[in-house]
């Protein structure tokens, strides 16, 4: 059996098809598993699965924060009536643009604060505060995981450290 494992070696490991979503990549999740085994540097087994751990629990950190920011979008505060208006009125309009900003629209962006979104985000919470709890509540109790995780490997790190450093001998 080997004592040193490299970084980029994952036999053993849970395949990230068993435990990502559909809008989750399993690129992404392997080369985050990476850069957290070259920083970490696990040596045996148990260390890389400490490592494994850390990276799921941060996978479900930022699952829980997708969710819980999807739930309180500002549509999510509209009725079906208000949505079927604004989806007819933003077809509307975008038959009159220029290819250009049709593009623009497409492309992801940072949200930039809109002040004038907080009221549709209050109410969207309102119904659906029971829902976010249990996101909230999943939420911490994932980036819970992930501090014991890093504090075990820590231990468990210190501890083959510690175990590689002889004994003293009392020499009368």
């Amino acid at each position: 059996m080997r004592q040193t494992i490299q970084p980029n070696d994952y036999a053993g490991l849970t395949r990230p098809e068993q435990f990502l979503l559909h809008d989750e990549s399993a690129v992404e999740y392997t080369a985050r598993l990476g850069e957290l085994m070259a920083d970490l540097g696990p040596v045996t087994y148990l260390e890389r699965r400490q490592v494994e751990l850390i990276a799921q629990a941060d996978v479900d950190i930022d699952r829980q924060r997708r969710i819980i920011a999807e739930c309180l979008h500002p549509s999510a505060a509209e009725s079906q009536a208000q949505r079927a208006a604004t989806d007819w009125g933003k077809a509307h309009l975008a038959a009159h643009r220029s290819t250009a900003s049709k593009a623009e629209d497409r492309s992801p962006a940072t949200p930039q604060g809109n002040p004038g979104a907080t009221p549709a985000i209050a109410k969207a919470y309102t119904r659906q505060r029971l829902g976010l709890e249990v996101h909230y509540k999943a939420l911490a109790d994932a980036e819970k995981r992930r501090r014991s995780a890093i504090e075990f490997l820590y231990a468990m790190q210190d501890r083959r450290a510690r175990k590689q450093v002889p004994d003293a001998e009392i020499i009368e």
